[in-house]
């Protein structure tokens, strides 16, 4: 038998040890995804290791698609920073499927780093975000706005054991100090983005400039910090109008656990501004506005948190330095970044290793140290359950005494029976059982803890869960265009289909 045809998104193939525009030898298949695949591929006459995305060739006579290609292309040709990812060749295959080169990396993304830990102690999310300023620093410098800061967007690079931020994805930048050779400049009020990153002004399709990507960093570090974005909707129409018309809520009401210097959520807050006028004027400034808040907390933002100052006091109070991992870093890394040919990670992968943990303490500590006093309400609560016990244990010693005479149905000799004291119960009504049952299932911290949800909604029994159990059989997170993504609720698939029929709806 001969080999079968290959389908339309094979004809994207390129075959591996084939050489690409007879420079680029094709080694591996690190992605797939519904607008291409990424290879892994070497330079061959400077021996360097590179990542090659190709656009399928059913997209390339998409203009839309294609458009973004050339955006990305563009865009990257004016940029060269560290904290960049680097896109070094752009063309066509025989095929007519366009393709970019780009900088080979190892690590993981930022949204993968946060589905798997929800926070990042704040000393390292400072550090990231910034690297991510700096690199946006760079482009605004030469007229590019990212347009679509997310965590999915922020890379974790590793280099030599140190972690390296790169910025992916250009492809729906806006060279906003004008080239007429910018396919992006977009239609008035067209919004492009993530809804839940964008800004307000890419919400109503408004002009777009630095102060919209501030915006969207602002977002991720809110969310680096506290576990969550400052807006939440399923409806990405009520999730534009929050961006438009909510406050975002402190982080007291977000995370009422998260300790982090206040100074650091003032500075969030004014990146958060609805006007853009009124927002944090650049990312130089924004940097300078952080550092400002960690010195007024206490630390010397060129020093790595873990080693004593030589200028500023270590705090020992509210916010002193966290023991989480942290490489907090002083300084950028030099700019110099040389891709790692071994051991080769495509975008979303996991990382070969974890941050380094910061110094344990060595002094001794005793109990003062680690015992907080209990909080006022706790203290009711357990004064009113000593209360409760003194009276179950009088009445059953009232009981008692009262049974220890024989009766006529109570031979002598025989142990009376215990009384039995009613004990009241809480009934959680159907309601509320399903509103934290659903909960559950959407903000769970693993599949297997989503995943538990299931049992529950299906015995309180109510259809109306069923839009939540189709939504939930698919979660992606990580990639890069919708290459390289992963369903992080796989494991949960089958039992949500079997709750939807159990439920009377159908599969879809």
């Amino acid at each position: 038998m001969g080999a079968p045809s290959p389908s339309p998104d094979e004809s994207a193939i390129l075959a591996v040890g084939s050489l690409l525009d007879g420079r680029y030898r094709v080694d591996a298949i690190i992605g797939i995804g519904g607008m291409g695949r990424v290879y892994k591929a070497e330079h061959t006459g400077i021996g360097r290791a590179v990542a090659i995305k190709v656009l399928h060739s059913r997209l390339g006579g998409s203009k839309e698609a294609a458009q973004r290609f050339q955006r990305e292309a563009l865009a990257s040709g004016r940029l060269d920073h560290q904290n960049i990812v680097g896109v070094s060749d752009f063309g066509v295959t025989e095929d007519g499927s366009l393709y970019l080169v780009m900088e080979a990396l190892e690590g993981e993304s930022l949204g993968k780093r946060l589905e798997r830990e929800k926070r990042i102690a704040w000393p390292e999310a400072i550090t990231m975000i910034r690297g991510v300023l700096a690199g946006l620093r760079h482009a605004h410098d030469k007229g590019v706005v990212h347009r679509d800061i997310k965590p999915d967007n922020i890379f974790l690079a590793k280099k030599d054991g140190e972690t390296v931020i790169k910025i992916l994805d250009f492809g729906i930048a806006k060279l906003y100090a004008g080239n007429a050779d910018d396919p992006a400049m977009t239609r008035a009020g067209l919004t492009v983005g993530t809804p839940t990153y964008l800004s307000p002004e890419q919400a109503v399709g408004g002009a777009i400039t630095p102060a919209s990507d501030l915006y969207s960093v602002s977002v991720v570090l809110y969310e680096m910090l506290t576990g969550r974005p400052p807006f939440e909707d399923d409806d990405p129409l009520a999730m534009l109008t929050a961006h438009v018309s909510k406050d975002p809520p402190s982080f007291a009401e977000a995370a009422p656990d998260v300790d982090v210097p206040p100074g650091i959520e003032a500075v969030i807050n004014r990146g958060l501004a609805k006007v853009s006028a009124e927002r944090i004027g650049s990312a130089a400034d924004y940097v300078r506005q952080l550092d400002d808040a960690i010195r007024a907390a206490g630390y010397d933002p060129a020093m790595p948190v873990g080693r004593a100052s030589t200028q500023l006091p270590i705090p020992s109070g509210p916010h002193a330095a966290p023991s989480q991992p942290s490489n907090f870093m002083a300084t950028p890394m030099p700019q110099s970044y040389t891709p790692v040919p071994t051991n080769y990670g495509a975008v979303g992968t996991a990382p070969t290793q974890s941050f380094d943990t910061l110094p344990k303490q060595t002094r001794p500590v005793s109990l003062a140290d680690v015992v907080e006093p209990l909080p006022r309400q706790l203290k009711l609560v357990g004064l009113g359950i000593v209360g409760v016990a003194v009276v179950i244990a009088l009445l059953l010693l009232i009981g008692k005494s009262c049974g220890d005479k024989p009766t006529g149905k109570q031979r002598e000799g025989t142990p009376p029976k215990p009384t039995m004291v009613p004990v009241a119960v809480p009934v959680v009504d159907k309601e509320t059982k399903l509103k934290a049952a659903l909960h559950d299932l959407e903000t769970g911290k693993t599949c297997a803890d989503r995943k538990a949800a299931i049992p529950i909604i299906v015995d309180v029994g109510d259809p109306d869960a069923i839009p939540a159990l189709r939504k939930a059989r698919y979660r992606m997170r990580g990639g890069v265009l919708g290459i390289g993504d992963s369903n992080t609720n796989a494991c949960l698939k089958p039992d949500a289909e079997s709750a939807i029929q159990e439920l009377g709806g159908t599969i879809r």
